[in-house]
């Protein structure tokens, strides 16, 4: 039921978006003129974050000793991104049971390292927002202020799961079980100072590539904004991936970065349809890579999209 609202949810935004648009269509529709070479640049700009992506993986197992192949981490990261459209979340359940099945990785380790992924991720992302919007933007206006706002509290937030030290318990049932593997392998993980640094660096590489293709939506549009407008715009990119409210926050994404758009100085409609022009580029290349990678793991290993009992809940 709950998925449900979650896919009814994303077609309500989506629906207002689309209609917002169309009422402004008359002032926006001389801004579409991406030519065929962006549309490569972009395209090269969502699948160079996989491989990047895939790296961080790989720094962060080898924190649990479990050493995985760079391409199959590739294969493995673009079939989740499909997966996790269609049906919702499959993609994460996906990803657990794989790696559990072929490299021995516990789910109660795999909780541990997606977390820790996620939080880093939001974290780097959040800061370098801030620090923009701080140096740059001077925090004029209330908008500046309220994602200022935003971005501390999920800067703190992500800290306190990343490094505050939470107490292990001691009994012996099958929660206290789980939830002590969970702990002991979060505290393995924090105590990697070199793993985390890499993965952090790797993390703000994947977020300028986020931007960079934000940036040359707007350049394409002729509405070119301070460089710095789009680390902003970047920074909510990364940040809204925390908000798991709908699919691939579908619709989410694109309202929060329409409000963004108002804090660089763009109107709110051009804020929205540069969003949603960044949403087809991303869920074209999703059932485009995406496909071609599942189809491939799924030759490679049939099994491992049969229905799986044992795995995590998500």
């Amino acid at each position: 039921m709950t998925k449900w609202l979650k896919n009814l949810l994303a077609l309500g935004i989506l629906s207002f978006l689309l209609w917002y648009l169309a009422s402004h269509w008359g002032d926006i529709r001389v801004l579409l003129k991406l030519d065929v070479k962006q549309l490569l640049v972009m395209y090269l700009l969502c699948f160079m974050p996989t491989l990047i992506f895939a790296r961080v993986v790989q720094k962060l197992m080898s924190v649990f000793k479990i050493k995985t192949t760079f391409w199959d981490m590739v294969r493995l990261h673009n079939t989740s991104i499909l997966l996790n459209y269609v049906p919702m979340k499959f993609g994460t359940l996906f990803v657990a049971n794989y790696l559990k099945r072929h490299y021995g990785f516990s789910y109660a380790n795999f909780v541990t390292f997606f977390l820790y992924i996620t939080f880093l991720m939001t974290a780097t992302g959040a800061a370098i927002g801030l620090a923009v919007l701080v140096a740059i933007y001077r925090l004029a206006g209330y908008e500046s202020k309220i994602l200022a706002g935003v971005f501390v509290m999920t800067i703190i937030g992500s800290l306190f799961f990343l490094f505050v030290p939470l107490p292990v318990p001691r009994g012996q049932g099958r929660f206290s079980t789980t939830l002590r593997e969970f702990l002991s392998g979060r505290r393995e993980m924090s105590k990697n100072g070199k793993a985390i640094f890499v993965t952090t660096v790797f993390l703000a590489i994947n977020f300028l590539l986020t931007a960079l293709r934000i940036g040359i939506i707007y350049h394409s549009m002729g509405r070119d904004i301070h460089p710095a407008g789009y680390l902003v715009l970047g920074a909510l990119g990364f940040v809204v991936l925390f908000i798991g409210l709908t699919p691939g926050s579908l619709g989410i994404r694109e309202l929060v970065l329409g409000f963004g758009a108002t804090v660089v100085g763009m109107p709110l409609q051009v804020g929205i349809l540069a969003a949603m022009i960044d949403r087809a580029i991303i869920l074209s290349y999703v059932f485009i890579a995406g496909g071609i990678f599942t189809v491939w793991l799924w030759c490679k290993s049939p099994a491992d999209f049969s229905k799986q009992q044992d795995g995590p809940s998500t």
